[in-house]
């Protein structure tokens, strides 16, 4: 329960930003945006939770968003029927779009554990060339689906209400992925190893992990589920372009480090991704939700909305708080640890001084 103090902790943060954005405008409660929001949550999710496996090894994955690009790029160009597509079924397009997603796992994963390299210019370099192939393959344009029932992963759900699902495809597939996720982090050896590796390499290695292989499958993992993203997106879209998931990675970054992933590595929950990506994806709802109603002198009433230029603005403050939170909490830790050890250590046992037989005060 000590463990996870700061997830509940953004828990109640969530729960005041949905009840506060409810009383400014009872719309945020609607039918629609509860169902629209909560397919945002759980896409954005889906590969937060690749990217804290990533993260709690002590790792960074900047390419995520290009690979959900280049997914949905790749269904696009075989299935779409029209003339900018090979329209073969998406039972061919979807395995192939994810087969490629995870092979650039595994390449980068290779290249970061075997050649030593940074894993921030790894996956840097990823995001540029993956950005690249994708605006290679649509020419700079777009290639939509036209009439596919393609779409209908993102549109259909389950209990319909009014003609819309309660339950969105996309909302089902994250709640697997955290199932999934959740027991292979927290119930597998596996899942140990990532901690230990994140909370101290040289130690882990010594201790008989195949450190590489660990780190390598993170990467995997991460792009496999960016990749699954990557099919949510093109579905939700209805079109793809070079443009889309761009900056996605900071998203699923600032999810984890708000959810209590540590960039230092060791520490981080499934359950912590959830309430980060709840958070991230409520503020984003929020800045078009929240609304101010007042009266002018005259007697006139007038709404104050957020401006929608603020976006970025308000998001890359809560990134900074997440991060100045995280290691405020990192440096009270260390100072506690510290405390603990120098009390240990005047409290153990010290040998009698010659001649006196009694036993010094601090052994009593």
């Amino acid at each position: 329960m000590i463990g996870l103090r700061r997830e509940f902790g953004m828990l109640v943060a969530l729960v005041l930003m949905c009840l506060g954005l409810y009383l400014s405008n009872p719309d945020f409660l609607s039918q629609s945006n509860i169902v629209n929001t909560s397919r945002q949550i759980s896409m954005l999710g889906i590969f937060a939770v690749g990217t804290a496996f990533v993260i709690i090894t002590g790792g960074i994955d900047l390419s995520i968003g290009s690979i959900i690009g280049l997914t949905g790029v790749i269904i696009a160009r075989l299935s779409s029927p029209s003339f900018d597509g090979l329209g073969l079924s998406l039972w061919i397009g979807i395995p192939v779009a994810l087969a490629v997603a995870v092979l650039i796992g595994w390449i980068q994963g290779v290249l970061i554990t075997r050649l030593d390299l940074q894993p921030f210019i790894v996956t840097l370099g990823g995001m540029l060339l993956l950005r690249g192939v994708s605006q290679t393959i649509v020419k700079g344009g777009t290639i939509g689906f036209g009439s596919s029932r393609f779409t209908e992963l993102s549109d259909s759900g389950l209990l319909f209400c009014h003609g819309d699902p309660l339950i969105s495809y996309p909302v089902i597939i994250f709640l697997a992925i955290v199932l999934m996720g959740a027991y292979v982090l927290h119930f597998t050896v596996f899942g140990r190893y990532v901690y230990a590796i994140g909370g101290n390499r040289d130690a882990a290695a010594y201790s008989g992990i195949n450190v590489k292989r660990v780190e390598t499958l993170t990467y995997v993992i991460s792009a496999g589920l960016a990749g699954v993203a990557g099919v949510c997106y093109a579905a939700y879209i209805g079109q793809m372009s070079q443009q889309v998931g761009i900056a996605y990675e900071l998203y699923a970054i600032a999810a984890a480090v708000i959810g209590g992933c540590s960039l230092r590595g060791g520490e981080g929950t499934i359950f912590g991704i959830i309430i980060g990506s709840g958070i991230m994806r409520v503020i984003d709802n929020g800045i078009n939700m929240f609304q101010l109603k007042y009266q002018t002198p005259d007697g006139q009433h007038r709404i104050w909305r957020l401006d929608p230029n603020w976006n970025f603005i308000i998001i890359g403050a809560v990134i900074l708080l997440a991060v100045i939170v995280d290691q405020l909490a990192h440096i009270v830790q260390l100072k506690r640890r510290t405390r603990r050890v120098a009390a240990t250590g005047k409290g153990e046992a010290q040998p009698p001084e010659p001649g006196n037989p009694k036993l010094r005060p601090t052994e009593t």
